[in-house]
């Protein structure tokens, strides 16, 4: 079995050495693909590569190119990052990740401890009408290509199934691991939902150790965080995804109906931790605003931020007009403000489940919002003390 060494980093602190925190790690026995040893290996081959030699090197990227018809938002884009590291790590290659759209994540996060960044010379030398590159659109389609194109320098894919192949990270994670099996009962099951519970142990630590805050946008945490006293691990938070699907016909959600589920979002965080501040998320002004003026007219503590743009969505290209990427900053600000928090009441889309993940308990939720009438937790507002088994119709997810 291999270890995991993990410092279990906030996404908030400041950048540190691997090895001078090797001093006050925790050793951890679980998933191969975390092992020191993918790591270290991966820092080697990084310090080597240049544009003269990079032909003898393997490559596994995770890609959203211009080519693509439609890469998704955050969540989509960044939630099979477990299946491609184990990916990686089974067929010794060099992990990496290619945004062209709507810009480079390094404009949002920036590596920490490996560099899965890819240099600019890379872009043209390696994209998919080089015959030494394959783009592969599922977790399956991986799984086989791992071992069908062993000589291919670039393995390239974008996968976005509702689980991030959770189902094929558990069978590398089982090739990689000797004492693990992989259980065909319980993926017969599963189904696709196989392995996300591995997902939900390991995700927070990963992708702190991937990635840091860009500094523009830690900036803008460190700022807003402070100046509304919100204290990692001390909040409770809420997304509200109001457009979902119809980000081009905003108009057919009512006042009505915004601000009824921006009151049942904030009353489910609520149920979650009793007397907690309220860290409350959306993509519309208007619950954005409600939000607001429901805290203070309850003398609740809920926590927005008051931007006069809605937030914007990664893949809608028609909605970005200015070319300016802060544009998208309050989305990475949300997400990273979101993972700090202890629980987690979320709705329709993959932001808020996303994030939920990225949180130090992600089973610590509520379901406020969904497609799925049967899914909808119905809540009333809980203050310090309340039972929160109250027969309010609410529901654990």
């Amino acid at each position: 079995m291999y270890a995991l060494y993990s410092t279990f980093p906030t996404m908030l602190s400041p950048s540190h050495s691997f090895y001078d925190s090797l001093f006050h790690i925790h050793v951890y026995h679980i998933m191969m693909y975390l092992s020191k040893d993918y790591f270290d290996w991966h820092r080697k081959q990084m310090r080597r590569l240049n544009e003269c030699n990079y032909k003898r090197y393997k490559f596994i990227v995770l890609r959203c190119s211009k080519n693509e018809r439609k890469c998704g938002g955050v969540a989509d884009r960044l939630k099979a990052l477990p299946f491609f590291i184990a990916a990686a790590a089974n067929s010794n290659r060099i992990f990496m990740i290619r945004w062209e759209r709507p810009t480079k994540l390094e404009e949002f996060l920036i590596p920490n401890e490996i560099n899965w960044s890819m240099p600019d010379w890379m872009y043209e030398k390696t994209n998919s009408f080089n015959t030494d590159t394959i783009f592969m659109p599922t977790g399956k389609h991986f799984v086989g290509g791992l071992k069908k194109y062993k000589s291919t320098t670039v393995l390239e894919g974008l996968i976005q199934d509702f689980y991030g192949s959770s189902r094929y990270y558990e069978k590398l994670d089982c090739e990689m691991d000797k004492n693990k099996e992989f259980d065909h009962e319980v993926e017969k099951k599963l189904n696709d939902m196989h392995g996300w519970s591995s997902y939900e142990l390991i995700f927070r630590d990963l992708f702190n150790t991937l990635f840091l805050p860009a500094p523009p946008v830690a900036k803008l945490i460190k700022e807003k965080m402070e100046s509304t006293n919100l204290i990692p691990g001390e909040y409770t938070t809420t997304q509200y995804r109001a457009f979902y699907a119809i980000e081009n016909k905003k108009h057919t959600r009512t006042d009505l109906d915004l601000i009824s589920k921006t009151k049942n979002a904030i009353n489910c965080a609520s149920r979650n931790v009793p007397g907690a501040p309220i860290f409350f998320a959306s993509d519309s002004h208007t619950a954005v605003i409600y939000a607001r003026k429901y805290g203070e007219a309850f003398n609740r503590t809920v926590v927005t931020f008051d931007d006069e743009k809605e937030a914007l969505h990664l893949d809608k290209k028609d909605q970005w007009k200015s070319g300016n990427v802060a544009d998208f900053y309050p989305t990475f600000i949300d997400l990273l403000i979101m993972a700090e928090a202890k629980c987690m009441s979320y709705g329709v889309g993959g932001f808020g489940r996303f994030a939920s993940i990225l949180q130090i308990d992600p089973k610590c939720v509520v379901r406020h919002d969904s497609e799925r009438i049967k899914q909808i937790a119905i809540c009333k507002w809980y203050d310090k003390g309340d039972d929160t088994v109250a027969g309010d119709g609410s529901v654990k997810w």
